[in-house]
C-alpha cells in the first residue's frame, strides 16, 4: 500500500519562492491523478486514495464508500492489519447515506450529538469515530457514485479548507472510479456468461431431472457467491410452493402457501425481489428460519417460468 507524502508539505520551500496556494493545489491533484492511474484495480485505487487523504487532511482514518445500485448499499473496504475487509451499509443510512442521498457536504465536529451518525460500523471495526468530514463522489454527469470520508482530525477541527480539498480530490477520483467500475462490470458479465455456457453444457448432458435441478441450484449458489439456494415449485392442487431442490435442507421438504413470504410474493407478482436485509422487510416470513435453524440475511428471489411463459415456481438465493 502506498504511503503518500503530502505534496503541500514537501512543497513549502517552493511556496516561499512565490508558488501560490492554487499552484500547490494543482500540483497535488495532478499527483493524485497520476498515482491513481498507475493502479490496476478499484481496491488499489481505494487503498492509495485513502493514504493520500489521511496525509493531506491530517485525519486518523479515511474511507471511500461506493454505491452498489443492485443492493442499494454503500460498500467500503478498510484494512485491519493485513486483511482487507468490506463494510456495507444501506445507502440511505448514517452520515454517509445522508451525504449520498442529498449530495451535500457534511462536517460533524461531534458525532455523539448527531442523530444521523450510524454507530454500527464502529461496532464492527472497533474504531471510535469522534468527528467526520464527508463529501459525495460525483461524476461529470452529476451522478453520485459514492462518498469520501475523513474521520477524527488529528489537530483541531475539520475546516472549510479541508472540505474544499476533499471535494477537489473526490472530483478527480470520480473519473478513475467510473472508468474502473465500468471495466469491472464488463469483465464480471463476461465471466458470468462463460459460467452460464458451462452450466448449459453440463446440464444438457443429463437425463435425470433431479440431477439437472441439483446442478442448476448448486451453480446458482456458486455464481452468486451465496450461502445457499432453493428451488420452489408450485403445486396447483394445494396452492403451495414446495422445495424440489434446496441446499442445506437434507431430506426436509418445505411447503408454504404460494402467496406467503418473499417466495409467495415473487410467485404471485412475477417480479424479482432483491432484499439486502431480510428481517427489515415486512414480506419476509421468519417461520422457515425457525424450522430449519438457518439465519437469512439477504435474499434474491426470481420467478421460474416454463416455455409458454407460465410461472411454475421461484428460485431464491
Amino acid at each position: 500500500m502506498l504511503k503518500a507524502k503530502s505534496v503541500l508539505q514537501t512543497s513549502q520551500p517552493r511556496a516561499a519562492r512565490g508558488t501560490s496556494k492554487h499552484q500547490l493545489r494543482a500540483e497535488l491533484l495532478l499527483t493524485i491523478i497520476r498515482t491513481m492511474a498507475r493502479c490496476d484495480t478499484v481496491d488499489e485505487v481505494i487503498a492509495t486514495l485513502v493514504d493520500i487523504l489521511c496525509a493531506e487532511l491530517g485525519a486518523e482514518r479515511c474511507t471511500i464508500f461506493l454505491n452498489d445500485a443492485r443492493t442499494k448499499e454503500l460498500y467500503g473496504r478498510i484494512f485491519q492489519g493485513e486483511a482487507l475487509r468490506e463494510i456495507r451499509i444501506l445507502n440511505s443510512r448514517g452520515i454517509a447515506g445522508h451525504v449520498f442521498t442529498t449530495g451535500e457536504n457534511l462536517v460533524v465536529h461531534d458525532v455523539s450529538v448527531d442523530k444521523r451518525f450510524e454507530p454500527s460500523v464502529d461496532m464492527r471495526t472497533g474504531f471510535v469515530t469522534k468527528n467526520i468530514l464527508c463529501v459525495p463522489i460525483t461524476t461529470a454527469k452529476d451522478e453520485i457514485i459514492g462518498v469520501a470520508q475523513a474521520l477524527n482530525k488529528l489537530a483541531g477541527q475539520f475546516s472549510a479548507a479541508d472540505e474544499e480539498l476533499l471535494v477537489a480530490i473526490a472530483t478527480q477520483a470520480s473519473v478513475v472510479f467510473e472508468n474502473m467500475l465500468f471495466a469491472e462490470d464488463i469483465q464480471r458479465n463476461r465471466h458470468q456468461e462463460m459460467e452460464f455456457l458451462n452450466l448449459v453444457t453440463s446440464v444438457t448432458s443429463e437425463i435425470d431431472l433431479k440431477v439437472v435441478l441439483n446442478k442448476v441450484v448448486s451453480e446458482v449458489t456458486r455464481m452468486l457467491n451465496a450461502d445457499r439456494s432453493t428451488l420452489f415449485l408450485n403445486d396447483e392442487k394445494t396452492n403451495e410452493l414446495f422445495t424440489e431442490v434446496g441446499e442445506g435442507l437434507g431430506a426436509t421438504q418445505i411447503h408454504i402457501p404460494n402467496h406467503v413470504g418473499i417466495a409467495g410474493s415473487v410467485f404471485s407478482t412475477g417480479k424479482t425481489i432483491n432484499i439486502p436485509h431480510a428481517y427489515a422487510d415486512m414480506r419476509f416470513n421468519p417461520a422457515l428460519d425457525k424450522r430449519t435453524g438457518y439465519f437469512t440475511r439477504s435474499i434474491l428471489c426470481v420467478p421460474v417460468t416454463n416455455k409458454s411463459g407460465k410461472i411454475i415456481g421461484v428460485t431464491q438465493a
